[in-house]
């Protein structure tokens, strides 16, 4: 590691310091191999709202900041959000009276008090892996905003 490197670990770890969150996003394509009613559909963004949550927590979170998650298919489009782990999430849609979803893309976001980015990462990719496999919700992950290097590039400019 070089003296730059020193810097930017420094830099970043102040930062920490300071706000103490830990965040995490991702974009995922998802399919289900059968067509799934729009209540399935919530209670499965609920589901993985609630267990990353729950992880997070379990793992040191002492405060929820907000997680979210926006779908978006051909049949519409659903967003939930998480701010109190007791009430579970919040969905709305306006997926058309008896539309099902198959396939779509999903934007995730996590944000909570008291764990580190790494941290907050695994949580959510654990958390992930068995709610998709529980509703049997297939998944690629298209891009995974690990914060770590954007808070680094951030102060590199």
């Amino acid at each position: 590691m070089n003296v730059e490197d020193d810097h930017d670990e420094i830099h970043l770890a102040m930062h920490r310091e300071a706000d103490e969150l830990g965040k995490f996003a991702a974009h995922l394509a998802v399919r289900s191999p059968r067509p799934m009613p729009q209540e399935t559909v919530v209670r499965f963004l609920d589901e993985l709202l609630y267990q990353i949550t729950k992880e997070c927590m379990d793992r040191g979170a002492d405060l929820v900041g907000h997680v979210k998650a926006f779908l978006r298919s051909e049949e519409g489009a659903m967003s939930a959000s998480l701010i109190d782990i007791e009430k579970r999430s919040n969905v709305t849609h306006d997926f058309g009276h008896g539309a099902t979803f198959e396939e779509g893309d999903l934007t995730l976001h996590v944000i909570v008090h008291g764990i580190w980015d790494d941290v907050v990462r695994d949580c959510s990719t654990a958390s992930m892996a068995r709610v998709f496999e529980q509703f049997g919700i297939e998944y690629e992950l298209l891009k995974d905003h690990y914060d770590t290097e954007k808070s680094i590039s951030h102060h590199l400019k």
